[in-house]
């Protein structure tokens, strides 16, 4: 073999080992000015060791807030579902994160992309000026009809008297909230949104609960093992959580689609029902014009209103069940809330979201178990849309922000005592509410919950109307273990509640 045909041979190769070699550099290759923390290996980058810690620890929150503490820093630096990743912890940058518009972005993973029904639409998961106008669009049309309003507190208190009619109807028997709160929660947003209430035990909000549930597990913020290496789908589809969101994906966009296709049929010019009328009206006026605005077709109605669904289906209903939870756990502090409530509202009427003010240890009952059990521990979900500074470490473009609220939540120098259920801690010296910096369940800036207001409402007049009209107790043999499970977010395990009639 000549010479020439040596090199033929060997170049290729040694190009491929020098880009191999490039690859893993970058692979490996932690920024300038990154933050500190553990290395990273390729592809998985710290996958396997998060994991590994958060078994060890109990929780993923808790492997976060260990490494804060390992590295002595606010800010650790990471390498999770297929790119650069911040964890933030501390109260002043929490809130610089949250509020900041160059951490207004969203992540473009893969399972992002899966969450999103591929289309990239909606309000959740976008960013930039899209998400500035949908987002500025469904909150005006939705406030139009009512939403945040007198409407809106009428129709939670019509749900929340439905809720308790059942619950009287159990006859004191072993009860599970599982199966009632996401569904009242539900018809309240899709009455805004499509005219729509579900029946009670409805099969497809069932089975959509089920398969969140599935799905709640499999994932986390960091999009887990499928951003990380989506080809995992095909080896591991249920492992990886890739056939539940899958079928959660499919049954939801069939059910809103079917929502769409009704309105259409009774869809007259210029009269706005609800939030689906209010695009079918835009997305005529784009027909009409003949303008080619890819911002509102139907597939972005599709998209907005799966976001709903998903909104509704686990983060209010959890709040609720863990807050009854807690009444479980300290009879004291529910004779206190029943009694305030007695005092003030009385018997011969439900407790409105305008008692609130009167209710301050009610208040401050739910806001503590909101605390101690907040649905979101790791929370943000942010892109980087340019290069920036925090606390003097360097993050690129596109580096993934995530803030660690349970050990902001759970810091002894901020609380005293986290780890104790005290409602008092919110009521101040002179007996009104504590309004605290340190705590905001429903996020700070631009991106700040758009069902605030509703939830809210929700959480107050369900957890006050239920406490006003029953006595919780334990059924036989329930474990009353805060226990928690979840990987976006927290629910408690399932438990009994007999509601026995005051």
């Amino acid at each position: 073999m000549g010479r020439d045909d040596m090199l033929s041979l060997v170049l290729p190769l040694l190009l491929a080992a020098v880009a191999l070699a490039v690859w893993l550099w970058g692979q490996l290759r932690r920024p300038p000015g990154f933050p500190p923390g553990p290395t990273w290996l390729p592809l998985v980058g710290n996958h396997q060791d998060i994991s590994r810690l958060s078994k060890k620890l109990g929780s993923q929150r808790e492997a976060f807030t260990y490494l804060a503490q390992k590295y002595g820093s606010p800010v650790i630096g990471l390498h999770l579902g297929g790119g650069l990743t911040v964890m933030v912890s501390t109260r002043s940058l929490i809130r610089e994160v949250l509020t900041r518009p160059e951490f207004e972005g969203r992540p473009q993973n893969y399972f992002v992309r899966l969450r999103s029904l591929g289309l990239g639409k909606g309000v959740t998961l976008v960013d930039g000026k899209f998400w500035h106008e949908q987002r500025a669009f469904v909150m005006r049309h939705l406030r139009s009809l009512g939403f945040s309003g007198a409407a809106m507190q009428a129709l939670v208190g019509e749900e929340v008297r439905a809720l308790l009619e059942e619950l009287s109807c159990s006859r004191e028997r072993p009860t599970q909230l599982k199966q009632l709160l996401a569904p009242s929660v539900l018809n309240v947003i899709f009455q805004f949104c499509a005219g729509y209430r579900f029946p009670r035990g409805d099969q497809l909000v069932q089975t959509l609960m089920d398969l969140q549930e599935v799905r709640s597990r499999a994932f986390d913020m960091t999009g887990s093992k499928l951003s990380a290496m989506p080809w995992l789908r095909f080896i591991q589809p249920e492992a990886t959580g890739y056939n539940a969101i899958t079928k959660f994906n499919d049954m939801a966009s069939a059910f809103c689609m079917k929502l769409i296709e009704d309105h259409k049929a009774t869809y007259v010019p210029g009269k706005k029902r609800d939030l689906i009328d209010a695009y079918l009206c835009e997305i005529a006026k784009v027909e009409e014009a003949q303008i080619n605005n890819r911002k509102f077709m139907e597939d972005q109605l599709l998209s907005v209103l799966y976001d709903m669904i998903v909104a509704g289906l686990e983060e209010t209903s959890n709040t609720l069940r863990f807050a009854f939870l807690m009444m479980l756990r300290h009879p004291d502090v529910q004779g206190r809330v029943h009694n305030e409530i007695k005092e003030a509202v009385g018997t011969d009427r439900f407790p409105t979201f305008e008692d609130k003010d009167r209710l301050v240890y009610t208040m401050a009952a739910l806001m503590e178990s909101m605390r101690m059990c907040y649905v979101f521990p790791i929370n943000g979900f942010r892109r980087l849309l340019e290069e920036t500074t925090l606390h003097g470490y360097r993050l690129p473009v596109n580096t993934i922000v995530l803030v660690n609220h349970w050990s902001l939540l759970m810091d002894k120098e901020l609380w005293g005592d986290p780890e104790v259920y005290r409602p008092e801690r919110f009521i101040s010296e002179t007996g009104l509410l504590r309004e605290d910096d340190t705590f905001f369940p429903f996020g700070l800036g631009r991106r700040r919950c758009m069902g605030e207001q509703f939830a809210k409402s929700f959480l107050f007049q369900t957890f006050a109307g239920v406490l006003q009209k029953f006595q919780l107790v334990p059924a036989d043999g329930t474990d009353l273990k805060p226990t928690a499970f979840g990987g976006f977010n927290l629910a408690p395990k399932t438990y009994d509640i007999i509601f026995k009639s005051r």
